[in-house]
């Protein structure tokens, strides 16, 4: 049983590698090598552009947080400021004065005044 090379068993020229020159394999070294250079300096700018929006992410997170806080305070300044206390305070500041007595009319009695 004799062992025949692959490509010699399927019909095909002699490969790629045995019919270059020395010329053709340094060419294919080449390019080999610059399309490894073109791949490693895609890698870095891929990883650099990453790394700038996850900084640039933080600080949109940072920015959200300082917001949230902001309106926790405000929320809090709007409760202090719907106290009753302050209420009575701006309608004294407007000329009201709080009343002493209280009056009402029964309707269902009959007993309710009318415009003349």
């Amino acid at each position: 049983m004799s062992m025949k090379r692959p490509h010699e068993t399927l019909g095909l020229p002699q490969p790629i590698g045995r019919r270059l020159s020395e010329a053709g394999k340094k060419v294919w070294l080449v390019t080999l090598m610059v399309t490894a250079i073109l791949a490693l300096g895609w890698y870095i700018y891929e990883v650099n552009s990453a790394a700038s929006r996850a900084y640039h992410l933080r600080a949109l997170q940072t920015q959200s947080e300082q917001l949230e806080e902001q309106v926790t305070r405000l929320e809090s300044q709007l409760a202090q400021g719907q106290t009753m206390r302050a209420l009575q305070e701006r309608v004294k500041t407007l000329g009201y004065v709080p009343v002493d007595y209280l009056e009402f009319v029964n309707v269902q009695v009959g007993g309710y005044a009318m415009a003349k």
